[in-house]
């Protein structure tokens, strides 16, 4: 498999009527939960976020300052997923019912589908199996609406996936709210 790129060091486009209006859209500041255990450096994304603050969110490890109650961004690395799935499904079920009154949400997993269907090798004390993690979250992305975004193993290109899922996230809302409708760039998707 070749080397991931590095990421663009450039901002998000925006476009209206053929010209660029990026500048006229803010940057925003990323909240991280203050329990947070191993949090994701985001701040080297500059070209996207205008900063990043520690916070005490009430549900989600990440947010936007000023978007607490509209986005909503749970971390889990595999080992984490795991440990969640077999041992605090409850507690987890209870954050995804109240993760459900967020319009902007995902669980960002820390691994590709791959690793998640391929066998452990830190589950010695658990019973855990590929199929049944991999059904679980199937399941639960479907009975929450919670979407899951996996990632990779490699924790650059997951931060990568977390800054700019939160930053396109953060620029569609803002060009909504300002009455630009929900696109990036005339003739996009």
């Amino acid at each position: 498999m070749a080397s991931p790129v590095a990421p663009t060091k450039s901002r998000l486009i925006v476009t209206r009527g053929g010209s660029a209006i990026t500048s006229k859209v803010p940057k925003p500041v990323v909240l991280v939960d203050t329990r947070e255990q191993m949090p994701f450096d985001l701040a080297r994304f500059s070209n996207w976020l205008s900063g990043v603050k520690t916070a005490t969110l009430d549900t989600g490890d990440y947010s936007i300052e000023g978007m607490e109650h509209l986005i909503c961004l749970e971390r889990k690395s595999l080992n984490d997923l795991v440990g969640t799935l077999m041992h605090q499904r409850g507690r987890f079920f209870r954050q995804l019912e109240r993760m459900q009154a967020f319009p902007y949400r995902a669980i960002l997993v820390e691994a590709s589908y791959a690793e998640v269907k391929s066998p452990y090798n830190f589950t010695q004390d658990v019973a855990a199996h590929p199929n049944g993690v991999s059904g679980s979250l199937d399941a639960l992305e479907v009975r929450f609406g919670v979407p899951v975004i996996y990632t990779s193993t490699n924790r650059a290109l997951a931060e990568e996936k977390a800054a700019s899922w939160l930053s396109k996230t953060y620029t569609y809302w803002w060009l909504e709210s300002q009455g630009l409708g929900r696109i990036l760039q005339e003739g996009d998707l």
